[in-house]
């Protein structure tokens, strides 16, 4: 892909690695890999660009919410690949209304930027995954913001459903461990139906309410709402229903993100 990002989100449980396609080529996102952070991760990844090799100058954009430790083994094979420019979690160019800025995962951020550029109006971010994250975004609203692309009111970080599955074995001596399922009653007739409602239902109560509190506490009336992340379907068809504005789904919207951001860094724009 002439001119694309090689974007890689390192994420809480899964590496995702992409092309991302420039604005003028279409923007298409093409995931070509996706791995668990695991502790072979760098090794599998060397084997993929050991046998793809890349257009020399390729710029490689780097996510990561992982440990440091494996943040680091994840930069060091990209420094080493031929041909690779790496870009390690640029500036998402947004304005961040936070008590403390440097706390924020960098995911939402390009999750944020993403959303802003999609709906192009106040906007509640919705991502679940292995956790789940509700932030607000909207335009500058300074006129003479310059580079900058939005502003990031913040948000609310809660277990996904995995996690919830996880706490609720760990923390109870009789419980077994089930995996959580969208679409399921809220009235469960057994031990195991009924872990999977509080789990799935509850996420989606959760996400709801969130949704509500946040867009309210931000001063927004009619949001847009925007859902990403790999559970997607746990509240697709909730926050659809509830939506009091705009609607739209996008699994790609951390890595849209990322790419933009780096695309800014790699012409100049920031």
């Amino acid at each position: 892909m002439s001119h694309a990002i090689l974007a890689l989100d390192l994420g809480n449980s899964t590496c995702q690695l992409a092309w991302v396609a420039a604005p003028g080529d279409g923007g298409a996102v093409e995931v070509i890999l996706r791995l668990p952070c695991s502790q072979d991760l760098v090794r599998e990844l060397t084997e993929w660009f050991d046998s793809h090799p890349i257009p020399p100058g390729t710029c490689a954009a780097l996510s990561s919410v992982a440990s440091e430790a494996q943040t680091g083994d994840v930069l060091n094979l990209l420094t080493r690949i031929p041909g690779c420019k790496p870009c390690v979690q640029p500036p998402a160019g947004l304005d961040l209304r936070l008590n403390d800025p440097s706390g924020v995962g960098c995911d939402r951020l390009y999750a944020a930027r993403a959303a802003l550029e999609l709906s192009g109006m106040p906007t509640v971010v919705v991502d679940a995954g292995t956790a789940l994250t509700v932030d607000v975004v909207q335009p500058p609203s300074d006129s003479g913001a310059g580079h900058l692309r939005g502003e990031f009111l913040g948000g609310a970080i809660a277990p996904g459903p995995r996690l919830l599955a996880e706490a609720l074995a760990l923390g109870g001596a009789r419980l077994p461990r089930v995996d959580g399922r969208p679409g399921v009653p809220a009235l469960g007739k057994d031990t195991s139906s009924a872990l999977e409602a509080g789990i799935g239902v509850g996420l989606e109560g959760a996400a709801l309410h969130l949704v509500r509190r946040v867009a309210d506490e931000a001063g927004l009336e009619q949001p847009a709402t925007v859902l990403t992340g790999g559970a997607a379907s746990f509240l697709r068809a909730a926050l659809c229903a509830a939506a009091p504005g705009p609607w739209f789904e996008d699994p790609d919207l951390v890595l849209r993100g990322l790419a933009a951001s780096a695309r800014e860094i790699q012409d100049g724009g920031l």
